[in-house]
């Protein structure tokens, strides 16, 4: 083979490597042939969207400290995967708190949507 075509080559599969690790980053999975992958219906079961309570101070202080940020003002949406608080919102000033080790893009989104539902009626 041509080096250029080695490199050429290289390069491409290169850019589908990272490509695929920016997807997996994003906690969103490949469609295939216009349908998702079954992966994300067991992401999503034991999913839970509700507003917290004191008895959730501790949770919201586990995700402060792995975003290394602040706890959100209240009242806060807190997003749970499996009885798990992995995303907090701020209903008052919409920022947000999430787990950096878990998959959380489209659950934010979810919990935006939840958020302006609230707000608005």
């Amino acid at each position: 083979m041509h080096p250029q075509m080695n490199q050429a080559l290289g390069v491409a599969r290169q850019q589908e490597l990272l490509d695929a690790a920016a997807r997996h980053r994003r906690g969103s999975l490949p469609f295939r042939r216009g349908r998702r992958a079954s992966a994300p219906a067991i992401r999503w079961q034991g999913l839970t969207l509700r507003l917290a309570t004191s008895a959730d101070r501790s949770a919201l202080e586990r995700l402060a400290e792995l975003e290394q940020a602040a706890s959100p003002q209240e009242p806060i949406l807190l997003g749970e995967v499996m009885q798990r608080t992995v995303a907090a919102l701020s209903l008052s000033d919409g920022r947000v708190i999430a787990d950096p080790f878990t998959p959380t893009a489209e659950l934010v989104e979810l919990m935006r949507l939840r958020a302006r539902q609230i707000t608005c009626s």
